[in-house]
């Protein structure tokens, strides 16, 4: 009986870090087998609106900086 005394105390490090791993995998399970068995929720999917050509509105200081043909820059 000692030398399992001795046997446990001298390598209690890995038995805690063994039993915590054991430990997070239980608790991991559970989760997962009550996500499992719980109420799925439906997905709706929305339709996209198309895309109506309206007029780009820009702000004030950016619209200083840029003109409709940006080969030709407005400052030079």
């Amino acid at each position: 009986m000692n030398t399992l005394i001795d046997f446990l105390i001298n390598n209690y490090i890995w038995f805690l870090i063994i039993s915590l791993i054991l430990i997070f995998a239980l608790i991991g399970y559970l989760v997962d087998l009550t996500n499992a068995t719980g109420k799925k929720k439906k997905k709706t999917i929305t339709p996209i609106e198309e895309v109506v050509d309206h007029e780009v509105k820009v702000h004030p200081s950016v619209e200083a900086y840029t003109n409709e043909n940006f080969d030709d820059p407005l400052i030079k």
